[in-house]
C-alpha cells in the first residue's frame, strides 16, 4: 500500500491524505436475478454482456449503479443507469452516501479483478470477495472532481466509438451499392466483368527464412505473426540484411499482405509504417502482386470485402494450424470493371473512407491509453 496515501498526480488544491477503506463501505453490492416472470415493459435488463432486453420492473428504480459480473465476465464493470434490472450473474454495486458514482466508477475499473477470480472453471466472483478489496479514498469533493474527469474521458472514446461505427456502416452500404453497380462514378456506363484475382493481383509467397538467419537490426521480417487481428502489421520484428536476390522477396510501403496461416489466417493488411519503408517478406506471408490491368487501389477494396471473406471461408482449412493456398485465393472471383479510371476513383474512394475509419480508431486507442496512464497516476 502507498505510505504517502496519496497518487502521483492530483487536481491543484487538495493535499489530505487518502484514507484506506474497504469497497464495501463504499458500494452496496447487491445481487440480480431471473427476469423470465416479469411481463414485457421499459425497464432494460442487463447481463455481463451489456443490455438485453426490456421487462415491466427494476430491481433499481432510482439510484444509479456499477454493474460487474458475478459469474462469466467478471472484467468488464460499467455503469446501470436506474431503473434497471440485472441477471443472476450481474452484480450491481450502488455507491453509499457520500461517494460519487463515477468515481466509485474509476475505483471499479482500476481493480485487477481476473487476481478476484475464486474458481477453476468459469471465472467467478462472491460479493465477500468484492466487500474485502482494500482501497484508498479521498475525500467527497477530490472523488467529484476526478469523477468528472474519468467521465469526460469515457464520453470522449464513446462518441469516436460512435463516429468510428456510423463510418464502417457507411463503407458496408457503399460496398455493397457500388459492387452491385447501383451506384457508379459519373460517366462510367460499360458493364463489369468477373475476373479471377490471379488475374488482376495474383498471390505471391514469401521467402522461407530459417530461425538462424534472423539479426537484431537490419531490414525488418514480416512473418504472419506480424498481422494482427485489427488488420495492422505490427508487433516483434525480427530482422535480416543479407538476402541475395532480395528484389524477389522485398516489400514496401503500400504492399498488400495476407496472412496465409496461423491465428490471422486470411487476415489482409496495406503495409504502412513511418519506421521502415522497406520490408523482407517471409513464408506464409501472401503478396498481392501489382499488374498493368488493374488498380491497386482497386485492389486492396476488393481483397478486403465481404465477398472475399465468402470465399476464403469455403477454402479455409481449419484446425490447430488454419491454413489457405495460394492456388484457391487466385481462384476467388469478382466483378471488375473493364476501365482503370473506374477502378482508380472506387479505390481511392475506399481508401478515403479507410483512411477516415483508421483515424477514428486511432483517436479511440489514444483516448483509452490517456485514460489508462491517468487512472494509474490519479488513482492509488
Amino acid at each position: 500500500m502507498n505510505t504517502k496515501r496519496a497518487p502521483k498526480v492530483r487536481f491543484k488544491g487538495f493535499t489530505d491524505a487518502w484514507e484506506q477503506r474497504k469497497l464495501g463501505e463504499l458500494v452496496d453490492v447487491c445481487s440480480g436475478r431471473d427476469y423470465k416472470h416479469l411481463s414485457e415493459g421499459d425497464i432494460p435488463v442487463y447481463g455481463t454482456g451489456g443490455y438485453m432486453l426490456s421487462v415491466s420492473e427494476a430491481l433499481s428504480y432510482d439510484k444509479d449503479a456499477i454493474g460487474i459480473g458475478r459469474k462469466g465476465t467478471i472484467d468488464k464493470p460499467y455503469i446501470l443507469n436506474a431503473p434497471f434490472w440485472t441477471v443472476d450473474t450481474l452484480f450491481y454495486a450502488i455507491p453509499k452516501e457520500k461517494v460519487d458514482l463515477n468515481f466509485a466508477f474509476d475505483i471499479f475499473q482500476n481493480i485487477n479483478w481476473k487476481k478476484k477470480d475464486e474458481s477453476t472453471g468459469v471465472p467467478s466472483l462472491s460479493r465477500t470477495a468484492i466487500n474485502e478489496i482494500h482501497i484508498l479514498v479521498p475525500q467527497y469533493d477530490e472523488q467529484q472532481v476526478l469523477g468528472q474527469l474519468f467521465y469526460g474521458i469515457d464520453r470522449l472514446i464513446a462518441l469516436h466509438q460512435r463516429k468510428l461505427d456510423k463510418m464502417k456502416e457507411l463503407k458496408k452500404a457503399f460496398l455493397n451499392l457500388i459492387f452491385s453497380q447501383k451506384l457508379r462514378f459519373y460517366g462510367f456506363t460499360d458493364s463489369w466483368e468477373l475476373r479471377k484475382l490471379e488475374e488482376v493481383a495474383p498471390l505471391r509467397g514469401g521467402y522461407a527464412f530459417q530461425s538462424n538467419q534472423y539479426a537484431n537490426e537490419g531490414i525488418p521480417i514480416v512473418r504472419i505473426s506480424n498481422i494482427l487481428s485489427d488488420g495492422s502489421v505490427g508487433g516483434e520484428f525480427v530482422f535480416h540484411n543479407e538476402l541475395k536476390d532480395d528484389e524477389i522477396f522485398m516489400l514496401e510501403n503500400g504492399d498488400i499482405v495476407l496472412a496465409m496461416s496461423g491465428a490471422t489466417t486470411g487476415k489482409v493488411s496495406i503495409l504502412s509504417s513511418e519506421k521502415s519503408c522497406k520490408y523482407y517478406q517471409n513464408q506464409r506471408v501472401g503478396l498481392f502482386s501489382k499488374t498493368a490491368t488493374c488498380n491497386y487501389s482497386f485492389v486492396a477494396t476488393i481483397v478486403r470485402s465481404e465477398k472475399f471473406l465468402e470465399q476464403l471461408r469455403d477454402v479455409l482449412v481449419a484446425g490447430a494450424q488454419p491454413n489457405v493456398s495460394a492456388k484457391d485465393i487466385d481462384a476467388f472471383d469478382f466483378s471488375v470493371p473493364k476501365d482503370v479510371e473506374e477502378q482508380s476513383q472506387i479505390g481511392n474512394f475506399f481508401r478515403t473512407l479507410d483512411r477516415l475509419i483508421t483515424l477514428y480508431q486511432k483517436k479511440i486507442d489514444s483516448s483509452k491509453e490517456m485514460k489508462k496512464i491517468l487512472l494509474k497516476n490519479m488513482l492509488i
